[in-house]
């Protein structure tokens, strides 16, 4: 984790994502690796995630910089739906 100028957490990581999906009524496999980062509290609570965890992740995809054309994955929320070795609460909004 890096922290701004101003002080704000910053945590860029990457997860592992697979699903089956349905695609034109074919079941398909899905996997792939996404760079993402989470900025505020959401960075401080998922820095203490545990590897092996398994997080369903909302926020949006946004250019890496404005010049790059690399996406990145910008976590607003997050909830665990399974927990690796750590204990850390969800943000989900109720």
């Amino acid at each position: 984790m890096r922290f701004t100028p101003a002080g704000i957490a910053v945590l860029s990581f990457t997860v592992d994502h697979r699903s089956r999906q349905n695609e034109a009524g074919q079941p398909r496999d899905v996997a792939l690796t996404l760079d993402c980062v989470a900025i505020g509290k959401n960075a401080q609570l998922l820095e203490r995630v545990s590897l092996k965890s398994v997080l369903e992740l909302k926020g949006f995809l946004a250019n890496r910089s404005g010049k790059s054309r690399w996406i990145v994955f910008h976590v607003t929320e997050f909830d665990l739906k399974h927990l690796g070795d750590n204990d850390v609460p969800s943000n989900k909004k109720t």
